[in-house]
């Protein structure tokens, strides 16, 4: 199937943008690994695209901060997983970089495209939770900030408005902290069947816990409450397996090609022991 007819807007300006946007039936295109399929399915069809690409030098940055490291919408996967910065203070974050999609996709794709789509199987949003990550949105009446946490809605559904384009991405510089993305796929280079972002904070117990998962319901998932129960314990193989029943009788995974419903709860409870086996040091 062909997408319908468009036109294209390459703006000069982050303001040249807003001002564009504040139109209607727009649509911005980066990379464009997630925007083109949905235009050749027509699951839309947006009078114009809006083309970032002349404004890299604007959006295609990674800034130390010190207590915090910005990313700017624009920074591609490859660039998020190979940055030393990225690598030394979010590792959790390069580490996930490196593991969506394939070469070409990681190449083209960028953090704000897969971030603003908000696939509920893709791989940032569990990160962006388990990082407490804030997010900047702008538009031509000014600019706004939101938590990760109240930034995604459901499937392909977020905080952000038509009229705004997602300005970067700052998360916090976690100190002393392990840290493992965990991707179940079918076949290498899949959107994820189950995900799961882990970081955590252990001495002789656990002093801090944040675990988050994708592709088990309509949007990423952390399990606040349920997290507290391992915190300032010694954990054992066995209060992994009674909290991974537990976060497992939460979800609500779909049922789709890569498999049901109740196949990905299961995966979902394995995958958790196994993870936070090796985030933990648990032995078995």
């Amino acid at each position: 199937m062909y997408p319908t007819i468009f036109g294209l807007y390459e703006p000069s300006s982050i303001y040249d943008t807003l001002d564009f946007l504040d139109n209607g039936n727009a649509k911005i295109i980066a990379g464009g690994q997630s925007l083109i399929p949905m235009l050749k399915l027509r699951v839309i069809q947006p009078k114009f695209l809006v083309d970032l690409n002349k404004l890299r030098g604007d959006l295609d940055y990674i800034e130390d901060r010190g207590k915090s490291i910005g990313l700017g919408s624009l920074a591609t996967h490859a660039k998020i997983s190979t940055d030393q910065i990225v690598k030394s203070k979010i590792p959790l974050l390069s580490v996930t970089a490196s593991k969506v999609g394939d070469m070409q996709v990681r190449n083209l794709g960028t953090l704000g495209g897969s971030v603003s789509n908000a696939d509920p199987s893709a791989d940032y949003p569990a990160v962006l939770l388990a990082y407490d990550a804030t997010l900047t949105l702008i538009s031509s009446g000014g600019e706004r900030k939101v938590k990760a946490s109240e930034f995604f809605k459901g499937p392909f559904s977020t905080e952000l408005k038509d009229n705004e384009i997602l300005r970067e991405v700052e998360f916090p510089v976690l100190e002393g902290y392990a840290y493992k993305y965990e991707k179940i796929v079918r076949r290498a280079g899949d959107f994820a069947m189950v995900g799961i972002a882990v970081l955590a904070k252990v001495s002789d117990k656990v002093e801090d816990l944040r675990i988050a998962y994708t592709g088990v319901g309509e949007k990423a998932y952390r399990p606040y409450e349920l997290e507290k129960e391992l915190v300032g314990k010694k954990v054992t193989r066995d209060d992994l397996e009674k909290f991974a029943e537990k976060v497992s009788a939460t979800l609500t995974p779909p049922s789709d090609s890569r498999g049901s419903s109740s196949y990905r709860k299961k995966v979902a409870k394995i995958a958790t022991i196994k993870t936070l086996s090796e985030v933990l040091g648990v032995v078995s």
